[in-house]
């Protein structure tokens, strides 16, 4: 077994903190792209068809940020070279309503402006820099080191990924812009440019912090734990190919969870846990329904992928990368993409 820790190439600095130690587990409606790197061809006409086709893909978390900054086109650039298939990014919207590509609801962290997103227009945001990679202070003089790099719009990111790389978009609600919103501003680009069908839209299992309209009575901290079906329905997914609602343990099983899209075209999800026993298995050892679906659980935080995370894959792979790929996972998100690779390629999965 490598030990990724102790492998020269695989050394990882010292910036991948805790908060961006996790992974998810995808489980989309199929695979069959080629994996030369560089060139991820026919990875959209038959991606989510066949539940069993494909060798298991690899998601980049807000995209290869070891090299460039967090959510930018050249972490995208950088994912497409190593041969990445699908690239996670984060979309909000700033005062005057413009898309950009972006995690946080402060400007604080990625970039040299400080302040509420909602509350910079895109020509303020636009005459900021960001830092490198995601924005933790130097390893040399511990000071966080501002590149040329500024803040993507999502016109821009679409763009750069245009058929190239599979995008999994991240909707974020701020104080200002909920979930619906956001989500409707984001389609109708991708529509309007054509790749709506390059983009995996995620729908929350939760109305926490979405718009009043999809649960009446409730918003913010106060909104219960809410079906993805009943934002599903409350949204527009006409035509759609990869609509992925997030499975998130709470009020609901996850077999309820299931049952709830059982009647939709919905063929995908993402599944997230911070223990084990969340996720029911079969009498094949694998998550239920994995004969039927694709899983795509998002877990940037060991907590969110069962404690399966890439810190543990660094010196024992298959006791975290390996065990959700052995429960049914086609896809893996991460922060170490080129490690997850080497490994999937090491164990015949490319």
């Amino acid at each position: 077994m490598k030990d990724y820790m102790r492998t020269k190439k695989f050394l990882t600095p010292n910036v991948l903190k805790a908060g961006l130690l996790g992974f998810a587990v995808v489980l989309l409606s199929a695979c069959s792209a080629a994996m030369a790197a560089g060139e991820n061809k026919g990875l959209y006409e038959d991606l989510l068809n066949d539940v069993d086709a494909g060798p298991i893909m690899v998601a980049a978390h807000r995209g290869c940020w070891t090299t460039a900054p967090e959510n930018t086109v050249t972490a995208i650039d950088h994912c497409v070279k190593l041969g990445v298939e699908i690239v996670e990014i984060d979309v909000q919207l700033t005062k005057d309503r413009e898309l950009i590509v972006f995690h946080d609801r402060t400007l604080d962290r990625m970039t040299n402006g400080h302040g509420p997103v909602w509350d910079a227009t895109l020509a303020e945001i636009k005459s900021l820099r960001l830092y490198e990679r995601d924005g933790s202070p130097s390893q040399i003089n511990e000071k966080k080191l501002i590149t040329n790099h500024k803040v993507a719009t999502l016109r821009e990111m679409f763009e750069a990924t245009r058929g190239r790389i599979l995008v999994n978009l991240e909707i974020k609600s701020n104080d200002v812009f909920g979930f619906e919103e956001t989500y409707q501003a984001a389609l109708d680009l991708a529509r309007d440019m054509g790749v709506e069908n390059e983009v995996l839209w995620k729908i929350p299992s939760t109305a926490r912090a979405y718009d009043v309209e999809i649960v009446d009575g409730f918003s913010g901290s106060e909104a219960p734990d809410t079906p993805a079906d009943v934002i599903y329905n409350a949204i527009d997914t006409k035509g759609l190919r990869h609509v992925t609602p997030i499975v998130w343990h709470g009020a609901r099983s996850f077999e309820q969870s299931l049952q709830d899209f059982s009647d939709t075209p919905v063929k995908s999800f993402e599944i997230i846990a911070d223990d084990p026993s969340q996720w029911p298995l079969g009498p094949d050892g694998r998550i239920i329904g994995a004969d039927k679906y694709r899983y795509l659980g998002i877990a940037v935080l060991p907590r969110w992928s069962a404690g399966y995370a890439d810190d543990i894959a660094m010196s024992d792979p298959d006791a975290s990368w390996g065990r959700l790929i052995d429960i049914g996972a086609d896809v893996i998100m991460t922060d170490r993409p080129e490690q997850l690779i080497e490994y999937l390629e090491e164990r015949g999965l490319r």
